[in-house]
């Protein structure tokens, strides 16, 4: 039998197709089990960690998380780590085992929505083998490997077949794909609604806005309607949801407090998204490599293959707008709105950080995925014989990324490994330590890594103290009753150096142990950090003082050492003291200021304390200073609910002289 006879055999085609699929979903289970150690990172361990609260706490919501940016993480991958949890402590097997449930989610998803885009079996069969490749390195971390984009992708695909349905199935059907269609927008929405308008409504509605163009568009309407409805009844409910669920539990801000760009920051991410954009396809080379190489020239392919994959995606994406067939618009136009309102907000925001172009390239993964899509799945019979061999050559190239060893995104590159990180954890068990702090980076994936043999929680270097990072963790790991007994800091030099040895040591006493593992510190101590220093428990246990000091929190002011004093002189104003944002719980309290004035006339008011929060915009007491030199000033205060950046200011205002000597707070 002929080769051309062969490729010609749509039977024989889908046979082929379906044998690059089965071998690259063997590698994507190697990938998820075993390569993706390397770089399994703390923003991936957060499923597994989520999972071990939301067990420990019975509740799907657990006391004292921190969720960030109002994502309430309804639909995401810690479902199905919760169940095992059950038989199995947290750790990187549950991660593996969710992460390939999941990606048989995205991948029958993408299958169920390929058959909206009128291409041949073996066509859709060909692009889960391109996706299931991995296309680059990008895709595959946020696909498969982090999974969080992935999961957009596959809810974006739910909708637009839901939606599909909800129009076009027999009328006594539809009710069913109505109500799915609405749980489904609830649940999303109830996540997110942020997200859920930008990533879902919004190009959903630009579909159906595509679909009703053109002639005989009456009876399209009629169909549109319910779907509206449903749609725009499930955001109301689930923004409901959102906001009530918000009020019970811990929120923190992100990058969802987005801000304008200037215009000549516009047009610089214009050049970043694109090479963030190439970069998503496999097409931006490693710098350095040789030109005259196997890796060099494949690297030339991937580039070339990825500009022409730009062109060919951005060029169905209007050619599927103008069809005149309103499945085609409606499919178009919702790709086409999750594509422009992302590259609008990547091009004109500060949701992007173009520090690292390739990085943040994830918030145009599903949109790129989508639109790769269309260029593969679309009919083939009526392009041209050049327009097909280019679309399943491009397609068979992807399809390969996972096999070509020397391809930095082929799943079975070298570089995924990280033997430093194991050495690590073994070195840390080792010693015997069992509970510590580091940086977010090197915490939860370090925890998950280990087993929970070594549990690892995030803190973050603030005002030369290492202090609870609240985003994403729990506040009952920063309480003295986590862990009882020796304690460490994971530190790497930078981190040290910018640590207050003496300020810490004054409250947590003198590492008894110090050791070097890599290009990382740990200093060990006797007892829980979370015991004695400052602002790290909800409960105050005992008197918190802060006495001032040379190197205080402070904008003025000189330091006394014969008073132990810092002393703001007439015409000096600002803060003696302000900080230490600490997290305090409800119950009643009293703040107590070693503060003096010097003034004439004694009634003159030299300063201000005050107890705040939120950056003063909660204030919860106010007492003037004047100059007759009294030296106490309390002020009493209760909590109906717990405030996580409590400061207790000083705050000289140049009339006078002022004394401040530190601050104590106490519960009464």
């Amino acid at each position: 039998m002929r080769a051309g006879q062969f490729l010609c055999d749509d039977r024989r085609r889908t046979l082929l197709a379906a044998f690059l699929l089965a071998v690259n979903f063997v590698l994507l289970v190697v990938f998820l089990f075993v390569s993706y150690k390397g770089i399994f990172h703390s923003d991936s361990a957060v499923r597994v960690l989520l999972a071990q609260e939301m067990h420990d706490t019975g509740r799907f919501f657990p006391a004292g998380w921190n969720y960030v940016n109002k994502d309430l993480m309804i639909l995401f991958a810690q479902l199905g780590v919760w169940p095992l949890q059950f038989f199995y402590e947290g750790s990187y097997t549950l991660y593996a085992v969710t992460g390939v449930a999941v990606a048989v989610l995205i991948l029958g998803s993408v299958w169920w929505f390929t058959g909206l885009l009128g291409g041949s079996t073996w066509q859709r069969v060909l692009a889960l083998a391109v996706l299931a490749g991995g296309v680059s390195a990008g895709i595959e971390e946020d696909i498969f490997g982090q999974a969080a984009y992935g999961i957009l992708l596959m809810l974006s695909c739910l909708i637009t077949v839901l939606t599909w349905k909800s129009m076009t199935a027999l009328p006594q059907r539809r009710p069913l794909w109505w109500a799915l269609l609405f749980v489904l927008v609830v649940l999303c929405t109830w996540s997110n609604p942020q997200r859920a308008a930008a990533t879902y409504l919004l190009p959903l509605y630009c579909g159906l806005a595509a679909y009703l163009w053109g002639e005989d568009w009456k009876p399209r309407l009629r169909a549109s309607v319910p779907v509206v409805a449903a749609t725009v009844l499930g955001f109301v409910i689930g923004a409901g949801l959102s906001v009530w669920t918000l009020t019970q539990v811990n929120n923190n801000a992100g990058v969802g407090a987005a801000h304008w760009l200037d215009f000549n920051a516009m047009a610089t991410n214009i050049v970043h998204t694109a090479h963030g954009l190439v970069a998503l396809l496999g097409g931006v080379p490693a710098g350095g490599g040789n030109v005259i190489s196997a890796p060099g020239i494949y690297a030339a392919l991937r580039l070339l293959a990825a500009v022409i994959l730009l062109v060919l995606m951005g060029g169905k994406v209007v050619s599927l707008c103008r069809s005149a067939s309103p499945q085609a618009r409606f499919v178009g136009g919702m790709v086409a709105g999750l594509a422009a309102c992302f590259l609008f907000l990547h091009v004109t925001t500060t949701v992007a950080d173009m520090n690292d172009p390739v990085s943040v390239a994830r918030y145009l993964a599903p949109a790129t995925t989508l639109a790769l899509l269309l260029v593969i799945c679309s009919p083939l019979q009526s392009a041209s014989r050049l327009g097909a061999v280019l679309v399943v050559g491009l397609s068979l190239l992807l399809a390969t990324n996972s096999v070509v060893r020397f391809n930095p995104g082929s799943m079975i590159h070298p570089a995924w490994q990280n033997p430093q990180r194991d050495a690590l954890l073994a070195e840390l068990k080792a010693m015997g330590l069992q509970y510590g702090y580091a940086t977010y980076w090197n915490a939860g994936a370090l925890t998950v890594l280990s087993g929970g043999d070594v549990k690892i929680r995030q803190v973050e270097v603030f005002n030369g103290l290492p202090v609870p990072m609240r985003h994403l963790s729990s506040d009952h790991w920063y309480e003295p009753e986590a862990w009882q007994g020796e304690t460490f800091l994971l530190l790497t030099d930078t981190e040290a150096a910018s640590i207050n040895w003496g300020t810490l040591t004054h409250y947590a006493g003198q590492p008894i142990r110090q050791a070097r593992i890599g290009d990382k510190q740990v200093f060990v101590f006797k007892q829980n950090l979370a015991l004695d220093v400052p602002g790290w428990s909800a409960v105050l246990r005992k008197p918190l003082r802060i006495n001032a000091g040379p190197d205080g929190s402070k904008t003025v002011g000189r330091w006394v050492d014969s008073a132990q004093s810092l002393k703001a002189m007439p015409g000096e104003s600002g803060y003696l003291q302000f900080g230490p944002y600490v997290l305090l719980g409800r119950g009643r309290y009293s703040v107590t200021f070693d503060v003096a004035g010097q003034a004439d006339p004694a009634q003159q008011v030299v300063a201000v304390v005050d107890v705040v929060a939120a950056g003063g915009a909660q204030v919860l007491g106010v007492a003037e200073v004047h100059g007759d030199g009294t030296a106490q000033h309390t002020i009493e205060f209760s909590l109906d609910k717990p405030v996580a950046t409590l400061e207790m200011r000083v705050v000289a205002n140049g009339t006078g002289e002022v004394t401040y000597k530190g601050v104590t707070l106490s519960a009464r």
